[in-house]
């Protein structure tokens, strides 16, 4: 056991002295780079010129990065907008071939999955990956919160001050507010400005649904 956490404390400590000249070279490959932001070493990355960082945002080891200008005979113009003060978790997936906006204060966690589109599988006599993807549009709003391996992707909105629970998959845009879970994720609780609290949603309760929406 002592072993172990020696080696998490020596890895831990080797990534931040790995980072300082990492930081100089990130700042020559990121569009924008804000200042207190730290991007781990250990990330994977495409297209880092089309990726914008706030101040004071953190991207934890093992993340990728993926600003795709081209797939197959299909061309894109990707950018991915991170604000201030947003903590990317370790292991997650940013995959963009249009745009990906991220604003201020938004905590996203361990392994999730946040991508603006996905792959068309109309063709039958194709493999999937020989098949055109299809782009769409991620923005999440100030202060929200993505959980644990969540899945969000398509042509989707996460509100200000929203939350996706863990592991839940987003297929519909998200009013602020709003706590969403489950696969796909359905709305299981909302913000009363009225009452000052946290409300739990009826699951089964359609009107309350379209209310949110």
């Amino acid at each position: 056991m002592t072993s172990f956490v020696a080696f998490l404390f020596e890895r831990v400590r080797f990534e931040r002295l790995l980072a300082i000249p990492y930081g100089w070279l990130y700042r020559m490959l990121f569009q924008r780079m804000g200042v207190g932001t730290f991007v781990s070493p250990f990330i994977q990355s495409v297209g880092l010129d089309r990726v914008s960082l706030g101040d004071r945002s953190r991207i934890s080891r093992n993340t990728r990065l993926l600003a795709l200008k081209a797939y197959g005979s299909q061309v894109f113009d990707p950018q991915i907008d991170i604000g201030d003060n947003v903590s990317i978790g370790f292991g997650c997936t940013l995959s963009c071939i249009n745009r990906i906006e991220i604003s201020h204060d938004v905590t996203i966690g361990d392994n999730v999955y946040i991508a603006d589109s996905h792959h068309d599988y109309r063709d039958t006599n194709l493999g999937i990956l020989q098949q055109p993807l299809l782009p769409g549009k991620v923005s999440i709003g100030r202060g929200a919160w993505v959980g644990y391996g969540a899945f969000v992707a398509g042509n989707v909105s996460l509100g200000d001050h929203s939350v996706v629970g863990a592991n839940s998959v987003v297929t519909r845009s998200v009013p602020a507010y709003t706590v969403v879970a489950g696969v796909p994720a359905k709305p299981v609780r909302r913000f009363s400005h009225e009452l000052g609290q946290w409300i739990r949603i009826d699951a089964g309760s359609q009107e309350d649904f379209g209310k949110l929406n």
